[in-house]
């Protein structure tokens, strides 16, 4: 006896290219069983002049979707970091209820970004009380358009993630309890979060030249000198699933290592790194 279930559809959403990703799952004798039932790289044409920078991603995403999803599907869209803001909410023992931590994020938001972060929406990773929490924001143009073609595609969007904490949780095992840097790499696009003890101590991207790895113990300099912790670990966690054939470089400061995704379970390890995003968590 077997149970059928709804089809997963896992969308990686990048500037760049679409990685989509269909599993089957059923519930067996023994547990959930997970295939791969159909998987697509699509590239994404650049920008126009005038257009968001997502615009060309959607028209992508709108054109594959009817050729990988079916009705009764459900979906995970992961956000590239391209489209993703983030930063730091200080703990603050004077909020009361969910809506004032949200509107004490929004300031946050406002003060690191202007004005624009009066358009976006934003979300917030739960943390032990003194800690700060860490926030994400993207804009609302971008979610709504994507919430729209999922479901005029009869598919139920149930999760939105950003492509940091998706990578995260991915690998949370590793990361638990560990002070490191946490460095996802993505074309055109570095994230450098900072961990203290498994606590989220600074988070940046930046945009990124081909010689990246090259120049990563530099910018890890840089950001080791602006006075974000007292201490400030050696290890290097480097998320690049595309690129860990790659050498990264040697350093006398700097402990750098590949950090690999952990596959969901019944899902081999995927070789071509475009997917591996889709295929963990």
């Amino acid at each position: 006896m077997s149970l059928l279930l709804p089809d997963e559809l896992r969308v990686v959403f990048s500037p760049d290219q679409l990685a989509l990703v269909r599993i089957a799952r059923e519930f067996t004798r023994r547990g959930l069983v997970r295939r791969v039932l159909a998987r697509d790289a699509v590239p994404c044409d650049a920008a126009a002049s005038g257009e968001a920078p997502w615009d060309s991603a959607l028209r992508a995403l709108a054109s594959a979707l009817p050729g990988v999803a079916k009705r009764k599907d459900f979906a995970t869209l992961i956000l590239s970091n391209h489209f993703m803001r983030y930063t730091l909410v200080p703990w603050s023992e004077a909020l009361s209820d969910d809506a004032e931590q949200m509107a004490y994020a929004q300031h946050a938001f406002r003060q690191a970004y202007g004005a624009a972060a009066a358009s976006w929406e934003l979300r917030l990773s739960p943390a032990p009380a003194g800690m700060p929490q860490l926030a994400s924001a993207v804009d609302e143009r971008l979610l709504q358009a994507a919430r729209q073609m999922f479901s005029e595609a009869g598919v139920a969007l149930r999760s939105v993630q950003p492509y940091l904490m998706a990578a995260y949780n991915s690998c949370r095992q590793r990361l638990q309890q560990r002070s490191a840097w946490f460095v996802l790499f993505e074309p055109g696009c570095l994230c450098i979060a900072l961990l203290q003890q498994g606590h989220w101590a600074s988070v940046r991207s930046m945009r990124i030249n081909d010689d990246w790895r090259e120049q990563l113990p530099q910018i890890l300099d840089r950001e080791a000198c602006m006075g974000i912790s007292d201490t400030v670990p050696e290890t290097v966690f480097v998320w690049a699933p595309a690129l860990e054939n790659a050498l990264l470089p040697d350093s006398d400061q700097w402990q750098m290592q590949y950090l690999k995704p952990a596959m969901s379970r019944g899902l081999a390890p995927e070789q071509e790194g475009r997917f591996a995003m889709a295929l963990s968590g």
